[in-house]
């Protein structure tokens, strides 16, 4: 696959091929904007990795002039820009993703493998073709029980091949994908070598017909080995659509879940300050906070946010080992969460009292179109069901909302959603990672775009969550437009690729 790198940062572009060419992927590099748009205009690339500060063609201007063009090529925004306004911006400009700078290269990584999934027209993470299976994230080529030793040039055929199984490429083709711009292109003669390995290789494990020759024009896999595919259609769109969300409304609906979760964090203080230690108790002390810092935040309660968020982390941290808590660092920890707890109560009473309208959850965002889908969102928390409820439904969105996973497959069955919300965080754990296996896993519903929203904002969960297979990860509180913007953007993603299948 060929990803083009448009940035001026020459450390950034270098560090970037580097990591791009261990994951088999094809690089090319462009310094400013210009030179970047020669070379879309002479390449078809799978991703652009594209910052937003740039020489002569800034990236939103270069995104933008890529969607007016129908050019759908997959977009990944690179900028040290971090505020809601910037990445609403950027997504509003067509991009499929954002990811500030300084990055995690492994969550960058992460992310790039999911945009590829997403945006290849073989839906499912596994590139299969009869008995040939491709693992992307194991670059690992096999032929029923026999994995191929192939060289990365061999490996990367075999890729382009399966990811355009109706597609006749031709030898020039072939040089134009698998060999970067300011390396030597090869004469025809060695692609046609690297064709003869890969039939010898093949021939080995009897699958010697996998690859077949179109006098005149190229190569292509043999359609005896193409699989059918199924095919689905979004609903169409619509005209554009107003959506105007009063929180206040929710917030009276639902305030008294949070001073709930809050009395159950204020009983685990009072035992620890007596000298009582349970570990059940306490494992939902972090349940609960948990909850209030993914919730208070969307009413705009950033300083209630803040203080759930201190209070989830210290019982994570000082009851790591419950064996070993003792009553004198039971009693210390208690000295430290009072405040803390005491605070948040006088944030919740304030705010109840004093509330009278709070901020519209995004004053009137604007869509282009109806969404008209159907979505279903799995989350224990029924604020946060409740929001997407008033976010969803007046753009057309058939919502449904579980708050445990009981009777999940029972009803994607009946439902046949075009999308999946998740949270990662269930009552029993991190259950959400879980489900989205299974669904990935799952050849009716491999293709069903899944997006993560949850609290959980550690690198090391996002890399898990992709690994899973999840197509998007958004961390609470809920940015409406971004939501909304990500949801379309998907939606249109797959309708597009499962409409060419």
């Amino acid at each position: 696959m060929r990803i083009l790198i448009v940035d001026d940062d020459e450390t950034i572009a270098k560090v970037l091929t580097e990591l791009l060419l261990k994951q088999n992927y094809v690089v090319d590099i462009a310094k400013d904007g210009e030179v970047g748009w020669e070379f879309v205009e002479g390449f078809q690339y799978d991703l652009i990795l594209l910052d937003v500060i740039l020489p002569k063609l800034d990236g939103i201007s270069f995104c933008r002039r890529l969607r007016e063009q129908k050019n759908p090529v997959l977009v990944m925004l690179l900028t040290g820009r971090d505020t809601t306004t910037d990445k609403l911006i950027g997504l509003d400009s067509g991009a499929d993703d954002y990811v500030v700078k300084p990055f995690n290269f492994q969550e960058l990584a992460a992310r790039i493998r999911a945009l590829i999934r997403r945006g290849s027209t073989s839906i499912s993470t596994i590139l299969e073709c009869g008995d040939i299976r491709l693992d992307p994230n194991m670059h690992e080529v096999s032929y029923k029980s026999y994995v191929l030793k192939l060289s990365r040039k061999e490996y990367l055929l075999v890729e382009l091949f399966l990811r355009n199984q109706k597609r006749v490429y031709s030898p020039s083709e072939i040089v134009d994908h698998l060999w970067s711009f300011d390396a030597e292109p090869p004469h025809e003669s060695t692609v046609r070598s690297h064709i003869k390995n890969l039939r010898r290789i093949f021939k080995a494990v009897k699958a010697d017909d996998f690859l077949e020759t179109v006098y005149g024009q190229g190569y292509r896999i043999n359609p005896a080995f193409t699989l059918p595919k199924t095919n689905s259609n979004l609903s169409n769109t619509n005209k554009q659509e107003i959506l105007d969300v009063s929180l206040t409304k929710i917030w009276k609906q639902t305030k008294n879940l949070s001073f709930e979760r809050l009395i159950a964090i204020e009983e685990v203080l009072s035992s620890l300050l007596v000298g009582i230690f349970d570990e059940n108790l306490c494992q939902k002390a972090i349940e609960n906070a948990h909850k209030l810092a993914g919730s208070l935040g969307m009413f705009g309660f950033e300083e209630g946010t803040i203080l759930a968020r201190k209070i989830e982390v210290l019982f994570q941290s000082e009851f790591k080992l419950p064996s070993e808590v003792t009553q004198i660092h039971q009693y210390k920890f208690a000295q430290i969460l009072e405040p803390l707890v005491r605070n948040l109560r006088q944030q919740l009473e304030r705010t109840a009292q004093e509330v009278s309208t709070l901020p519209s959850i995004n004053d009137k965002f604007i869509a282009n179109e109806k969404i008209n889908a159907k979505i279903i969102a799995v989350d224990d928390d029924p604020q946060i069901l409740i929001i997407l409820k008033s976010i969803l439904e007046p753009l057309g969105v058939e919502l449904t909302c579980l708050e445990n996973q009981d009777n999940f497959w029972e009803i994607l069955k009946s439902i046949h959603p075009d999308f999946l919300i998740l949270d990662i965080n269930m009552p029993s754990g991190t259950e959400g990672l879980d489900l989205c296996l299974a669904v990935r896993q799952n050849h009716d519903w491999n293709w069903l775009p899944i997006l993560f929203l949850t609290s959980c904002n550690d690198v090391e969960m996002l890399q898990k969550a992709f690994v899973m297979g999840a197509d998007d990860y958004l961390t609470k509180p809920i940015v409406a437009q971004e939501l909304l913007i990500r949801i379309i953007n998907r939606l249109q993603r797959i309708r597009t690729i499962r409409t060419h299948i």
